[in-house]
């Protein structure tokens, strides 16, 4: 039995907005769409991916130097793949995280065909922890601050949606989803920043392009909180080319870039799936980082019913998706009191 919350008349939800089951499926949709999407030209330049694919709008195949087939057109990353790994210990865990169920799993993707994507930082710490055990003993140092935890964070974030926000528990398990693999501040933040931006997008409770601000109010100020202030003051000029923006912004693999990237695609085009998506991939350096956190956030706000069929359709592991998604939810709706298990005797 599921209990509807009871709202105040102002806080009551627009008639016209998704439903909640819509944006839950949108998010983890729209987060292997932008990862799939970019995948082929992950970590290509603007003029490689230009000379290479002209445009590329469709799912394509990741080849190598001889032409031969590395991966298939719709397949996503080990974004997508450790995200689903976190929903999966979140479900178990009654949505609480477990760093030994996720890192477990996690350690799956490194044994597995996901394996050559897995970056620097994460395989490192992987490797580490296959030894030790231990699953929150990231790395840090030099070079450690990715995009890999911002990227993969939406299942932490949604099982948080629906109830009373705790700042507190909210920070800490995306701190432990970061630390399996990353232990840089600003990973963290970054991380934290992406969260705290799909809880909001999924409660609708602000329009798009007041997002980066009130994200800009929770995080720590560190180069992450600068670089979206930087893609906020972008927004807000009048005739800025996208791609130009992006240049500014940066979009390689550090954290403060790939999340500055996304969200600023999120905000100008939110109601636009196909082309936020298709700017991500087009852009160079962090592709499928820009484009997971992207799509997942553009997934959100419109909800499953409202991305392109095409590229639903296209998508490999798009099954897998769409059974992840309503359980994520059931979760979701346990911890915030919406749902009661009724058992039959």
């Amino acid at each position: 039995m599921q209990l509807e919350p009871q709202l105040d008349a102002d806080q009551r939800p627009d008639p016209d907005a998704p439903t909640v089951k819509d944006r839950y499926v949108g998010c983890l949709l729209g987060m292997g769409i932008g990862d799939a999407l970019a995948m082929p030209s992950r970590g290509m330049t603007r003029e490689q991916i230009a000379s290479t694919f002209g445009r590329l709008d469709s799912y394509r195949p990741l080849t190598d130097d001889a032409g031969e087939i590395r991966v298939p057109a719709g397949q996503f990353t080990d974004n997508s793949e450790l995200a689903l790994c976190l929903a999966e210990s979140l479900v178990s865990s009654n949505g609480f995280l477990d760093p030994d169920a996720a890192g477990y799993r996690f350690q799956q993707v490194l044994n597995s065909d996901y394996n050559h994507f897995l970056g620097r930082t994460t395989r490192r710490a992987l490797e580490a922890a296959a030894s030790s055990g231990e699953y929150q003993n990231g790395v840090g140092g030099e070079d450690s601050a990715g995009a890999g935890p911002a990227a993969r964070v939406a299942p932490v974030a949604l099982v948080h949606a629906l109830s009373s926000f705790n700042a507190e528990v909210f920070v800490r398990e995306v701190l432990r989803s970061t630390l399996i693999t990353h232990a840089s501040p600003e990973a963290v933040n970054g991380a934290v920043a992406v969260a705290f931006a799909f809880r909001l997008i999924v409660r609708r409770e602000l329009p798009p392009e007041m997002v980066i601000d009130e994200v800009l109010a929770f995080i720590d100020e560190d180069e992450v909180a600068s670089r979206l202030r930087q893609a906020k003051n972008l927004l807000l000029e009048s005739g800025t080319d996208t791609q130009d923006a992006l240049v500014e912004l940066g979009t390689g693999g550090y954290v403060a870039e790939s999340v500055a990237s996304a969200m600023f695609l999120f905000t100008r085009y939110a109601e636009d799936f196909r082309t936020a998506v298709v700017e991500a991939a087009n852009t160079g350096g962090a592709t499928s980082s820009i484009g997971t956190i992207t799509g997942a956030l553009c997934g959100a706000w419109i909800g499953a019913a409202n991305i392109p069929v095409d590229l639903v359709d296209g998508l490999d592991g798009r099954m897998y998706i769409l059974m992840a998604a309503p359980t994520v939810l059931r979760v979701a709706q346990l911890r915030a009191g919406l749902y009661l298990q009724l058992h039959q005797r």
